[in-house]
């Protein structure tokens, strides 16, 4: 658990001011989700356009993002990416509606997830965060500066990372200019900095206009309180004065929610007026407990008049209101622009939405009306309990002699308290009840509207937006109520948006029976038979584990790790490969330190050291080994080299040779920005750091010895997409694998969806593998580690989770 203080910094013409709006952290309230107990979320929301928006209207989405998360189970990522997705949607209904005035709006957001030791992070537009630990300072960003952020697109770019907070950690967040001061040894200069020292750092030479939201994060109980910036005159922006000492700190109390049958809507709607400063038209803020139409699918042209769906409510919430304005003015504002909005439907679904429209309004009247005469029903019972028990008193003595009850003062003030209060409760729960209810058959009518249109689609493109949109409010009905209908439902939609993407749905499972220490983080796996070999990049060690009848089980006498043993010592191992399995040693894997140190290591038998062969050029930092029967690659990134060894008698005694050493510059890939390899005989494959694959051949010619081919065009084959260019701009790879026969491929794995593409030889894309987890809860938001064994069972890692499945 930690501590959060939140400093939020606010200059424009190197002068400190005191608005700042869009900066929040909130802690898991009493009623959250399980997974989300001990969660806590810092918010970070910069509004830019035409339009202005009040800082009311954007507490309050941040606020109900918060609230939505915390009721929000399953992993991280998930609850993050749907909080993106909601907001987005709003801003976006809000740029329609006032597409013809030309007053668009954008946004961009920083979430950061505190869940357990490490901060998961999901940011979308252009927002710059930093993450500075103990081991160093972390830059999230686009470096595509391509992000045109929320508000423009149905689908956004949204972007994942990850950090470890350890003892502490400063989190930091612009969507400014970062200023060039903003270096690990700049900020850390004489040790980790204290809080004033990184608040001066950070504005040192920084933008006289800056908005930067600073968060400390401390071992603590989860407090969360605000530090807030001195509001004065300095002499200069350069020379930022401190934080007061004796300054105010403002807890803020944990967010109060209701209980989690209340969905709120997956759009952020308008009903509440709200005038801002500027004298612009009200802003409307959202109604809890009634479902909203889902936004028309397809391209939005000029001529089209923007829309959404609005029901007034029985009850409103109004928010302050600037007093220039009478309350009649208000309301007549607010009344003509809610009559000027139309429902949003196409003409081809206006019967069936008409309907349902018809049939919420007679549930909803027939539910007040029930209500009402249950209030009726109560006034009559409630008299004729007064009498009974009046007379019943009276009976026995306990009434005085008017007639009226004897009882203590104390019991009769409890009664007057607590009989309304029991009243009232019953009533709500009956109202909670059918709230849910309309809710659920709004989300189940509206799914079988949209999966009736994409049936009759003449378009595949069309089609398959129908029916996301359709799989999309069935899991917001199965969020209110678990049917079967619902559950069926759900099933052919996800399983039709399959077959038209032309992927394959794996069913995962735990792999280890009990789990491992959350300090552990799989960067690599290798299945060999029944052993399961993973290499543990945290603690520098390979992990051994053999299946069973219930799972994989950890072989706790396996040693493979740093340390002297036979042959010499070996530092912390940073990769490993197989071996093959006459090698005179009966090892399984070898591994491999930076230093150029590997080791055999087999279960049952203590490890064997060798160093190997320096070889001609520089020596730097061995990162990835690759093997393929008796030769030996090994990549080592800082000085731009893979060095391929030939084994005698099972050892890798001779000097390598370079893999490049006779290529031109233009035939040799910048092996810096390589992060994974594979081998395939005398092919190689070469993973960039920016997600693209160099494909290399050794020829064997003097004059040129490797040919590649940086980057690969990837080809699709899928039913409908053949012969079109693959383009995964959600996807982001990390981690290549080739499959020998009798299904060779070319294997890559997503790190943000544990997605696996197989690609051909030729690096036609055959098939997606998708994840499917079921119940499981996935505690770490990215896929670190996958392999696929010879009996096609497909294993993946999540840091310190392992996960099988198999391949059909």
């Amino acid at each position: 658990m930690y501590d959060l203080k939140l400093i939020p910094i606010h200059q424009e013409k190197g002068q400190p001011i005191a608005a700042q709006v869009g900066f929040i952290a909130v802690g898991a309230p009493r009623r959250a989700a399980r997974s989300r107990a001990e969660d806590q979320l810092i918010l970070s929301l910069a509004v830019s356009g035409d339009a202005h928006y009040a800082a009311e209207l954007q507490e309050v989405w941040l606020e109900k993002l918060a609230d939505t998360f915390f009721k929000t189970g399953g992993s991280v990522t998930s609850a993050l990416r749907s909080l993106i997705e909601t907001l987005n949607l709003t801003l976006m209904e809000r740029n329609l509606k006032a597409a013809q005035t030309g007053a668009a709006v954008s946004g961009a957001i920083n979430l950061a997830a505190v869940h357990r030791r490490a901060v998961y992070i999901a940011q979308t537009g252009l927002i710059h965060t930093y993450a500075l630990t103990q081991t160093g300072l972390a830059h999230f960003y686009d470096s595509s500066l391509m992000d045109r952020g929320l508000g423009y697109s149905r689908t956004p770019a949204i972007r994942y990372y990850q950090a470890e907070l350890g003892a502490g950690a400063y989190l930091f967040t612009t969507a400014d200019a970062p200023a060039p001061t903003w270096t690990e040894a700049r900020l850390c200069k004489d040790g980790f900095p204290s809080l004033e020292q990184l608040r001066r750092r950070l504005l040192d030479q920084s933008s006289p206009n800056l908005r930067l939201d600073l968060a400390q994060v401390v071992p603590g109980e989860g407090e969360i309180s605000i530090l807030h910036q001195p509001v004065s005159t300095p002499e200069s922006h350069k020379q930022p004065a401190p934080l007061i000492a004796d300054q105010e700190i403002v807890d803020i109390p944990e967010m109060s929610t209701a209980d989690e049958s209340l969905v709120e809507s997956a759009v952020i709607d308008e009903t509440h007026p709200l005038l801002t400063h500027e004298g612009v038209p009200p802003v409307e803020l959202p109604e809890e407990g009634l479902p909203l139409s889902a936004p028309p699918s397809g391209q939005i042209s000029e001529d089209d008049e923007p829309s959404i769906s609005v029901e007034a409510t029985e009850t409103a919430v109004t928010p302050p209101i600037v007093a220039d304005h009478p309350s009649a003015e208000i309301e007549a504002e607010a009344q003509a622009r809610l009559e000027s909005v139309q429902p949003a439907v196409t003409e081809k679904s206006y019967p069936e939405r008409k309907a349902l429209q018809e049939q919420v309004g007679a549930i909803r009247d027939e539910g007040l009306k029930g209500l009402a005469g249950f209030f009726k029903w109560w006034g009559s019972a409630r008299e004729k309990l007064a009498n009974f028990f009046n007379k019943l008193l009276a009976r026995s003595g306990l009434a005085d002699e008017t007639g009226q009850p004897g009882l203590p003062m104390r019991t009769q003030l409890s009664i007057v308290i607590v009989v309304p209060l029991v009243v009232v409760a019953i009533a709500m729960s009956i109202f909670l009840v059918r709230g849910r209810t309309l809710q659920y058959l709004s989300y189940l009518d509206q799914a079988e509207i949209l999966a009736a249109s994409a049936e009759v689609a003449e378009d595949p493109l069309q089609a398959r937006e129908d029916y996301a949109q359709a799989l999309q409010f069935l899991e917001q009905a199965e969020s209110l109520r678990s049917t079967d209908e619902v559950t069926q439902l759900r099933a052919n939609t996800q399983r039709i948006l399959d077959i038209l993407d032309g992927a394959q749905r794996l069913s995962y499972h735990p792999a280890i029976i009990g789990s491992l220490h959350e300090e552990i983080n799989i960067t690599r796996i290798i299945s060999f038979g029944w052993d399961l070999y993973m290499l543990d990049a945290q603690g520098g060690q390979v992990i051994h584990a053999t299946r069973g009848s219930k799972g994989y089980e950890i072989d706790t006498d396996f040693v493979c790790r740093a340390g002297g043993f036979s042959g010499g010592m070996v530092d912390m191992l940073v990769d490993m490969a197989p071996l093959p399995i006459n090698n005179p040693y009966q090892a399984h894997v070898l591994a491999a330190d930076a230093l150029g140190n590997v080791v055999f290591c087999g279960p049952g038998q203590d490890p064997v050291v060798q160093t190997l062969p320096r070889g001609e050029g520089a020596l730097g930092a061995v990162t990835r080994i690759a093997s393929d029967g008796n030769t030996l690659y090994v990549l080592d990134p800082s000085v731009e080299a893979v060095r391929v060894y030939w084994s005698t008698n099972g050892q890798f005694l001779d000097e390598p040779k370079l893999l490049f050493g006779g290529a031109g510059v233009s035939e040799k890939p910048a092996l810096s920005q390589v992060v994974d390899l594979a081998v395939n005989g005398a092919e190689i494959y070469l993973l960039r750091e920016d997600g693209k694959l160099a494909h290399c051949v050794t020829t064997g010619l003097p004059d040129k010895p490797v040919s590649c081919e940086n980057p690969v065009e990837f080809v699709d084959s899928r039913l409908g997409k053949e012969n079109q260019p693959v383009v995964m701009p959600d996807s982001r790879f990390v981690s290549v694998l080739y499959s020998a026969p009798p299904d060779p491929a070319v294997n890559i794995l997503d790190a943000d969806h544990a997605d696996i593409f197989r690609f051909s030889l030729r690096f036609r894309l055959d098939q997606r593998m998708r994840s499917d987890f079921g119940g499981y809860e996935v505690k770490s938001p990215v896929a670190t580690a996958f392999t696929i064994g010879v009996d096609r069972i497909a294993f993946v890692a999540f840091g310190h989770q392992v996960f099988w499945a198999y391949i059909e």
